[in-house]
């Protein structure tokens, strides 16, 4: 007796699911690839969108990716305790991927609705760094929680489905997290790669969810359960419903977001700026969200996800005439010019009109491209001088062997993560190795969105690549540059700054120029000699973490707030 019961326990400790068939396990585990398909596409998509809203900052990213996994890990610890419950677990994990599909088509209203809830949140409240991050981290989980709590949950239950014996457990668990890995690189290379550029986000949802139907489906079926046929029924009809929804849901490319805070003062005339908007252009490609619209004024302008990137108004093209005009008529030779961030087209153009005797432009977005052509035309892409490369600057200086004899950056905000390495000390190495003798580099630096600190810190930073410095403000306000221009020379011979002036003046295309010398080699290096001064470089790259908190600080404390940070 004791030895029959013994053997007994012994079989059951190295068998389990000995119902499940052979079949049902295959298709599980092949169903299992699809759904990390879709859950990869939910979550590309899911960062786009709301990287439109909370911005691309080092926060937003880490916000929204902290989001995702806290979901998938509630999903896991909920899901085994539903698996060891369930007499059929096929039917569960169909169960589960039809609230996948249907919590996932939801996220289309509500990310829709973020701006206004953003405008509330931030406008009403004011809200501290601290705060508004917290704050934002709550609304990625209203998105987000619901649908990868879900996916989180079929791990566990695909596991146990596909486990034939504890023998084999260690096995079948691996082949489950490979199969779904597999799959979750197939739905987010899918999705950045085709799916958004081809059918746009919603469509690439819509495709994220149908996978979720199909699966549920199929697994839904295969169970044989009672129950299987109404639950199929009412699940389509729900997602019909809310896909239905999600249709007739229109994105506005003019919403309010983590770049426009306090830009209005009432919802009001947020609301009067939206419907003034006129959309001129929109693409959506692997590197992100690019339209021209104009505003009341019939300004155009250039947004690249989220952020107003350029326009065609006195000030804009001011600041873009300059960043070509100071290096160029700072440099020894213009034969060869290189500009990184095409834009509106309007740096590249101004270089041209000033005589560059040959052109590179280098820009990651294609779609820029064509946007610009909303405000320079095809004076760039049709002049036999001029070449854009479409690819990453610090790759392409990597790769090239040219010499140039100005190089000029005008990125997007440092604020932004993918931006940020163009404004580190390596950066500003590698320019110098392409850059000729008695060459000119031009950065650009926003100085609004730098605290005094800041601003020492990349003075510093580019001060030790570049000693013989010289700093330009444009766009002065009552004792300072809104748009700062760093103009590194190679070599050791100074620039006659009247001399470069002057010469500015008379190419200029613009009237009322408003532009200054605001501080020579000999100023810029007495500044920054105060050893605590810190370097940003590739390793700490200070200001990208520091922009994000200066937006939310100034713009809560209001203008008077940015003053006081002399």
């Amino acid at each position: 007796m004791g030895k029959h019961k013994q053997a007994k326990t012994s079989a059951s400790s190295h068998s389990t699911n000995a119902g499940v068939s052979r079949t049902v396990r295959r298709v599980a585990m092949a169903a299992f690839a699809f759904s990390g398909m879709a859950a990869l596409i939910y979550e590309v998509v899911w960062t786009r969108e709301l990287s439109l809203v909370f911005g691309s900052t080092v926060y937003a990213v880490s916000m929204m990716l902290a989001s995702f996994m806290s979901g998938l890990s509630l999903g896991a610890f909920l899901g085994g305790k539903w698996a060891d419950k369930s007499p059929n677990l096929s039917f569960l994990f169909g169960k589960l991927e039809f609230g996948v599909g249907i919590f996932g088509l939801l996220t289309i209203p509500l990310i829709q609705a973020m701006p206004t809830i953003y405008f509330f949140v931030y406008d009403s409240l004011r809200p501290s760094f601290v705060v508004f991050f917290v704050i934002q981290m709550l609304l990625s989980f209203l998105i987000m929680l619901v649908p990868t709590t879900f996916m989180g949950a079929t791990f566990p239950v695909v596991t146990k489905l596909s486990t034939q014996s504890l023998a084999e457990l260690g096995a079948d668990v691996g082949d489950v997290y490979s199969i779904n890995t597999l799959g979750s690189i197939a739905g987010s290379l899918a999705a950045g790669f085709m799916l958004i550029p081809l059918i746009g986000v919603k469509g690439t949802t819509f495709v994220a969810a149908a996978l979720n139907v199909v699966v549920a489906s199929i697994m839904v079926l295969l169970a044989k359960d009672p129950s299987a046929k109404r639950l199929v029924t009412v699940g389509a009809v729900v997602l019909a419903v809310i896909a239905g929804a999600g249709v007739m849901t229109q994105e506005s490319v003019f919403a309010h977001n983590f770049y426009r805070i306090g830009e209005y003062q009432t919802y009001d005339d947020y609301l009067a700026a939206k419907a003034q908007a006129k959309l001129l252009f929109h693409a959506d490609d692997v590197h992100g969200s690019v339209e021209v619209f104009e505003d009341g004024s019939s300004s155009r302008k250039l947004q690249n996800s989220g952020k107003i990137e350029g326009s065609d108004s006195q000030l804009d093209r001011q600041t873009t005439s300059l960043l070509a005009l100071l290096p160029m008529y700072s440099s020894r030779s213009i034969d060869e010019v290189l500009i990184v961030g095409l834009g509106t087209g309007l740096t590249s153009k101004a270089a041209l009109d000033a005589g560059a005797g040959e052109l590179d432009t280098v820009e990651i977005n294609r779609s820029v491209a064509d946007a610009s052509r909303y405000f320079v035309g095809d004076q760039v892409a049709n002049d036999p001088r001029a070449e854009i490369h479409f690819t990453d600057a610090r790759n392409y200086l990597f790769r090239s062997g040219t010499t140039w004899d100005v190089i000029s950056s005008e990125p997007s905000y440092p604020l932004s993560t993918h931006v940020s390495h163009l404004f580190t000390r390596e950066f500003y190495q590698l320019v110098d190795e392409h850059l000729a003798d008695g060459g000119a580099f031009c950065q650009w630096i926003p100085r609004y969105l730098l605290t005094d600190e800041d601003t020492l810190m990349m003075l510093k930073t580019f001060v030790d690549v570049f000693p013989n410095s010289y700093v330009w403000g444009s766009n002065q306000g009552a004792d300072e540059a809104v748009d700062m221009m760093l103009i590194g020379i190679k070599g050791d011979t100074p620039v006659d700054t009247q001399a470069v002036e002057s010469k500015v003046r008379a190419a200029a295309k613009l009237t009322n120029l408003d532009f200054a010398l605001f501080a020579t080699a000999d100023e810029v290096r007495a500044a920054t000699a105060d050893p605590t001064i810190p370097l940003n470089t590739d390793d700490r790259p200070l200001l990208e973490f520091r922009t994000p908190r200066n937006q939310i600080d100034f713009y809560r404390a209001g203008v008077a707030g940015l003053k006081s940070q002399k």
